[in-house]
């Protein structure tokens, strides 16, 4: 084997060990964060986005240029030139038009959405020749990362009960009190846009586990109850949405596969689910979880849009007007969100150039958090095409190979995919985030190995669906 083909495998033997490495990462960064909240430290708002965790995946982001660079992948070089050509186009709108001017921020948005992209090329090159393996290992840091997220969560709401001081941190922290348990995760949002991914998928897998009897099952029997559970504790609006969606899902079609084909194990592991489920809600019950989701819930009310923020931006009295009377449901998912979205594409309507290539992230002090929207305004027309382009083509190419299939697991993942593509386009934290975005990716990924591979025969199918 020549140098190129051994550097080659080292990188794929580390990219797949990374695999189990991420959501430790995110355990670390949120740990890392509390520590210096706890100890009062308050490092500048660039500074305290440079966390340890980001710079080492940074440096991972350069070893997967490098793995495409080794196997001369062509069109995965030329996304990435595209998009970091658009991300260059919109710091020199910033600059040409006057607008306010933050470099660190502009490098450090195009930077994940660059880490993203490149983990989009890798991992399907790492499964080429090992589909059935690939997938199979995919399963597993899925069921992992389920434990790792939901259970650091409930681990940290159990603590906070028993010790006199809080344990990770709140979802919420507004004028109207602390309410949610986020774990270690300062971004709540970003938990639950993994865990709404993995819900749906960590089912399929629960349903082709073996019996409880077996401890080696117990992780794949008990990662969905944990994410259940640890989504009610985040306890966001979006939480709720994905909650319920998930598991209307998996219920209407495991009890009517269970009806059509007189299947008395879907009916066992369907009851299996309830109980564990509700095991685990009992015993964080007993620590105050039934009093902190009422918090959550009660609390929305008071969360359906800052009406104060309005007269921040907004100049024109016809569109403040429009958005004081907006649909309370709109303003109840958006949470203000729309308020930034308009000044920001106010910004971008502003001239044919920034039109075309956006406004650029620097120029604004606060984040849309609505992901298409902030590709479309920060980057441009041209950068929304180049940079969207890559996940609308893998989509494309699943939606040909879905084409007369069906089985559990892949519909698991589709509404997977689906959840967290609407969570994108209304709350962000997807394909600019390198936590959300990668497993995004890596469910991309496990859909397309899923159809080209097929799925096992036998019971675990036949409980199933497939």
């Amino acid at each position: 084997m020549d140098v190129r083909g051994r550097w080659t495998e080292r990188l794929e033997r580390f990219f797949f060990f990374y695999l189990f490495a991420n959501p430790v990462l995110d355990l670390i960064n949120g740990i890392y964060l509390y520590t210096l909240r706890q100890l009062g430290v308050r490092p500048p708002g660039w500074l305290a986005a440079l966390t340890p965790t980001l710079l080492l995946r940074i440096g991972v982001l350069g070893l997967m240029c490098c793995y495409i660079l080794l196997i001369r992948d062509h069109k995965a070089m030329l996304n990435l030139m595209l998009i970091f050509l658009a991300a260059l186009f919109s710091v020199y709108g910033e600059a040409f038009f006057s607008l306010r001017y933050g470099l660190f921020y502009d490098a450090q948005y195009a930077a994940r959405f660059l880490y993203n992209i490149a983990a989009l090329a890798v991992f399907p090159s790492l499964a080429r020749g090992r589909s059935k393996e690939t997938r199979l290992l995919l399963r597993k840091v899925f069921t992992w990362s389920a434990l790792m997220i939901s259970g650091s969560i409930i681990l940290c709401f159990l603590l906070s009960a028993m010790l006199p001081f809080k344990v990770g941190f709140y979802t919420y922290w507004d004028r109207f009190g602390p309410r949610g348990a986020s774990g270690f995760y300062y971004a709540a949002n970003e938990a639950v846009a993994i865990l709404m991914l993995l819900l749906p998928v960590t089912f399929s897998d629960f349903f082709e586990a073996g019996g409880f009897r077996d401890r080696a099952n117990w992780p794949r029997l008990f990662a969905p109850a944990l994410i259940i559970n640890a989504m009610l504790l985040v306890g966001t609006k979006t939480a709720f949405v994905a909650l319920f969606a998930g598991l209307f899902f998996v219920a209407v079609y495991q009890l009517r596969k269970a009806r059509r084909e007189q299947n008395r194990d879907i009916l066992r592991r369907c009851r299996q689910a309830a109980v564990s489920t509700a095991a685990v809600f009992l015993l964080l019950a007993v620590f105050g979880m039934a009093g902190s989701l009422i918090e959550s819930i009660t609390g929305m009310r008071n969360i359906w849009g800052e009406e104060d923020n309005l007269f921040l931006y907004i100049e024109d009295e016809d569109q403040r007007d429009a958005l004081l009377n907006a649909n309370p449901i709109v303003r109840l998912l958006l949470s203000g969100r729309e308020f930034y979205m308009f000044r920001a594409g106010e910004q971008w309507s502003q001239s044919y150039f920034t039109a075309i290539f956006g406004v650029g992230r620097g120029s604004q002090l606060k984040v849309i958090e609505m992901d298409f929207f902030e590709v479309l305004f920060y980057y441009g027309i041209f950068g929304f095409t180049v940079m969207l382009y890559p996940y609308a083509r893998k989509v494309w190419r699943l939606l040909k190979k879905l084409k007369g299939k069906g089985g559990l697991p892949i519909w698991s993942v589709m509404l997977g995919l689906l959840l967290t593509a609407g969570y994108a386009a209304i709350a962000g934290h997807v394909v600019f985030s390198v936590t959300g975005g990668f497993y995004f990716v890596l469910l991309l990924v496990y859909g397309e190995l899923i159809l080209s591979g097929g799925e096992e025969t036998g019971e675990a199918a036949r409980c199933t669906g497939s």
